[in-house]
C-alpha cells in the first residue's frame, strides 16, 4: 500500500509473481524486484517521463511458471534477465568452478529472492535495507538504498560478509544497462583518463574496432583510424563490443544525452571497483542470445576482470578472511545539462 502521496514514499506490490517495491520522491521513481536480485528495472525521471533503464527483449516470465526447455550451459542469468541494473556476486562473466561449487554466468545474487526491512519512512527520507544469503557460497550481503526529498539520486550502502571458516575469493560488481528513450547517438560518455581493452561482443558479433588496447576515449578502428568510443553509436550501426576500462583516475562516470539535456551518473569506490565493464550493442550481436535485436549500453563498475577462476589466477579478485566483511558506498541518479 502507498504510505503517502507526496514527498518520499514507497509501495510494495506483486509483478508477475515477484515481490516488487517502488521508492520515489518528487523527482525520481525507482522500481526494485525484491524477489529477483533486487534488480532495478526502472529509474524514472518524472519531470520528463524518461526511464533510463534498458528493457531486454527477453520477457520477464512469472517466477513460478517458466519451464526451461533445457538447462543452459552458462547458467540461468540470461533466461531471467529483464534488463535494468543487477547486483553481480560472487562470480562475473562465464560459468566456472570455485572450490567445488559451480557458479553460473554472473554468480548467485541476481537470481535470488532478497528480504528487506524499512529503516526510515518519512516525507524527508526513505531508507530500506535489503539482505540475502548466497546458497552455493558462504556469503551474506546487506544493501541499504536511500532516497531523500527533492534529490535526483539514490544512495547505496553495502556490506558483504564472509560466513565461512576459511578465506573466500569473489568478484563484485554492478550491471546497469541503459536504453531508449534516453539512449541515442546524441549521448556521450564522460569519464576521466583510463586504459581500455576491446574484446569480441556477445554471440556472433560485428565491430568497427580492432581487438586492441588504447587510452580512453580512443581505440583504433579496423580501418586504422582512431574511433572515439565515448560517443554512443546509432541504433543501426551494427556493432557489438565488450570493452574493459581500467586504471581509473576517478570512481565516477556520466552518460549524457546532449539533445535531451539530461544524463545519468554513478559514483563508486575505485579502490574496490577497479574496472568499468563497457558493454555496447547497436543491433550488432547475432545468434543466441540477442539475435540482432539489442540497442543498449551498460557501464558496470566491477572489482575484477571476468570469471572468478581466472581472476584468482591473475590475482585481481577480492578476498575476505573468515568472519570479515567489506563495505562500499555508491551514488547514482539524474544529471541535468545546462
Amino acid at each position: 500500500m502507498l504510505n503517502r502521496n507526496n514527498g518520499c514514499r514507497f509501495m510494495e506490490f506483486k509483478w508477475k509473481g515477484y515481490r516488487t517495491i517502488y521508492i520515489e520522491n518528487e523527482v525520481i521513481r525507482v522500481e526494485i524486484l525484491i524477489d529477483k536480485g533486487t534488480d532495478i528495472v526502472e529509474f524514472l525521471y518524472k519531470e520528463r517521463d524518461i526511464d533510463f533503464m534498458w528493457r531486454s527483449p527477453i520477457p520477464l516470465y512469472w517466477s513460478s511458471k517458466l519451464i526451461q526447455t533445457a538447462p543452459s550451459k552458462i547458467g540461468s542469468f540470461i533466461d531471467y534477465y529483464p534488463g535494468g541494473w543487477q547486483e553481480i556476486f560472487p562470480n562475473a562473466g562465464s560459468i566456472c568452478e570455485y572450490k567445488g561449487a559451480i557458479l553460473g554466468l554472473h554468480g548467485e545474487v541476481s537470481l535470488l529472492p532478497w528480504e528487506y526491512k524499512i529503516l526510515e519512512d518519512s516525507k524527508e527520507k526513505i531508507s530500506i535495507k535489503f539482505y540475502v544469503y548466497t546458497y552455493r557460497t558462504p556469503f551474506y550481503l546487506e544493501k541499504t538504498i536511500t532516497i531523500e526529498s527533492g534529490k535526483p539520486y539514490i544512495k547505496i550502502d553495502e556490506e558483504v560478509f564472509n560466513l565461512a571458516g576459511e578465506e573466500m575469493d569473489f568478484i563484485w560488481g554492478h550491471h546497469p544497462a541503459f536504453g531508449k528513450p534516453f539512449l541515442s547517438p546524441d549521448c556521450v560518455i564522460n569519464l576521466k583518463k583510463a586504459k581500455v581493452k576491446v574484446i569480441p561482443g556477445d554471440g556472433r558479433s560485428y565491430t568497427n574496432l580492432k581487438q586492441t588496447e588504447g587510452i580512453w576515449p580512443f581505440v583504433e578502428g579496423k580501418d586504422g583510424k582512431l574511433i572515439d568510443i565515448s560517443k554512443v553509436p546509432s541504433e543501426n550501426d551494427n556493432v557489438s563490443d565488450v570493452i574493459f576500462i581500467s586504471d581509473l583516475e576517478d570512481g565516477y562516470y556520466e552518460i549524457l544525452n546532449e539533445k535531451l539535456k539530461i544524463g545519468f551518473f554513478m559514483e563508486f569506490p575505485k579502490e574496490v571497483f577497479k574496472y568499468i565493464w563497457f558493454w555496447r550493442i547497436a543491433k550488432g550481436s547475432y545468434n543466441y542470445p540477442w539475435w540482432g535485436r539489442n540497442y543498449n549500453v551498460a557501464l558496470e563498475p566491477f572489482s575484477s576482470l571476468p570469471v572468478l577462476s581466472e581472476a584468482i589466477k591473475r590475482n585481481d579478485q577480492l578476498k575476505l578472511k573468515e568472519d570479515c566483511s567489506l563495505k562500499v558506498k555508491l551514488k547514482a541518479g539524474i544529471k541535468k545539462i545546462q
